[in-house]
């Protein structure tokens, strides 16, 4: 017959399973995914005479930037507004799939703790030596 322990150990365990199973579950309805961040931008044209140049409320746009990472260097793309319709879907697809990754890391570590035993860190003593001077000078005590 298992003790009160062991039935709660693996209640807990059952249950982070279920958690985990979840979360692998949500990980089939997602879609394409891309790094990065998507902005809507109204932009001045340059010209001094161009209304764009002194009113805010008259910038051109708006224009759609996808920017990402690509070997260590910052990357964009304007987007026509289709474009950017389904990027938009694609970046938050992988902000949803890192979240599903961070939960399943979480209830890994939580199982992780379950199944071993925390152990008492023992201190260590620094291992002590005998100095020994330098070449050339002398022990300070010896003068």
């Amino acid at each position: 017959m298992k003790n009160q322990g062991e039935k709660e150990l693996q209640e807990k365990l059952r249950s982070y399973a279920k958690r985990y199973k979840a979360m692998k579950d949500q990980m089939h309805e997602i879609g394409f995914i891309c790094p990065g961040s998507l902005v809507q931008r109204r932009m001045t044209c340059g010209n001094p005479k161009c209304p764009c140049s002194h009113d805010p409320e008259k910038r051109h746009g708006p224009y759609y930037q996808l920017s990402w990472k690509e070997k260590g260097k910052s990357v964009s793309r304007f987007l026509s507004p289709e474009e950017a319709t389904l990027f938009r879907e694609w970046v938050e697809n992988r902000r949803k799939l890192t979240a599903i990754i961070d939960e399943m890391y979480d209830i890994s570590q939580q199982v992780r703790d379950c199944m071993l035993p925390v152990k008492v860190a023992q201190k260590r003593q620094p291992v002590r030596t005998k100095h020994t001077p330098k070449a050339g000078k002398p022990p300070q005590n010896a003068r």
